[in-house]
């Protein structure tokens, strides 16, 4: 799918891509975003298929000089595999951010339990308690952003492929009947990503928190007391919707106002 929306994309430069490892969670997702995770909707054909493993992919990443961020927007089964071998001189200019967790709210894969750590709770449990400068974004922050259908003709409008293209794999998430109702569709992951471009528009709190491994509880996030602050992370709790919103689709449409 990365190369399929690369190829739609036509990018000047085009990423590195690499196949990641599959979480061991049963948990299906095409009930949202259909058999092949785009919502069906017609794209080129991959140019060709992924050719070196993403966790190679993290390991030249983080192999360069400067500031590295990092944001993720599914299961952490890879980060968490790469993270024993990150240097400790990387740990210190590194940063990220990850879409996942349900803390106080309730969950999009169970009662109290949010997809992206349900795939893979033991991941997500090391991935957070890694120490590194760390910001999550969970299902209490990114619900609070819905476009409805005005906004994703905005996109469509734009004249540039980034927000046609963002229009057409929203459009089928408008006709669904669930969270957050017919019409309208959260987009965690670009609330996460926007979380690192727009920090200003979020409140956080630095805590622990800490993610249930197995049984009943795998997957389920609980803020932690105490303990090791060097595990602690930066905890998403509060946005300027508004601001936010606004700044997502003037960015994606190219469009020189942002707050």
């Amino acid at each position: 799918n990365a190369r399929r929306l690369l190829n739609a994309l036509r990018p000047r430069m085009a990423p590195a891509l690499g196949r990641g490892l599959d979480p061991p969670s049963p948990v299906e997702r095409s009930i949202a975003f259909g058999a092949d995770g785009l919502c069906d909707i017609e794209l080129p054909s991959a140019s060709e298929p992924a050719i070196e493993s993403a966790a190679d992919v993290y390991r030249a990443f983080l192999s360069g000089d400067g500031e590295r961020v990092i944001v993720t927007t599914g299961a952490l089964t890879t980060l968490a595999s790469v993270i024993p071998e990150i240097p400790a001189d990387v740990r210190e200019r590194l940063k990220v951010f990850v879409c996942g967790g349900a803390v106080w709210t309730k969950g999009n894969a169970g009662a109290h339990v949010e997809v992206n750590f349900a795939r893979d709770p033991m991941a997500a449990a090391a991935v957070c308690s890694a120490g590194l400068s760390m910001t999550i974004a969970p299902l209490d922050v990114t619900n609070y952003i819905a476009l409805d259908a005005s906004n994703v003709a905005h996109l469509a409008a734009s004249g540039y492929r980034t927000g046609e293209l963002a229009a057409r794999l929203l459009e089928p998430l408008l006709e669904e009947d669930g969270e957050p109702s017919y019409g309208k569709t959260h987009v965690s992951g670009l609330v996460t990503v926007a979380s690192a471009i727009w920090p200003d528009l979020f409140l956080k709190t630095r805590m622990r928190l800490d993610i249930g491994e197995k049984g009943a509880d795998a997957g389920r996030s609980r803020p932690g007391i105490g303990g090791d602050k060097s595990k602690h992370i930066d905890l998403l709790t509060a946005v300027n919707a508004v601001d936010l919103l606004e700044n997502m689709l003037e960015s994606l449409c190219h469009e020189e106002f942002v707050v």
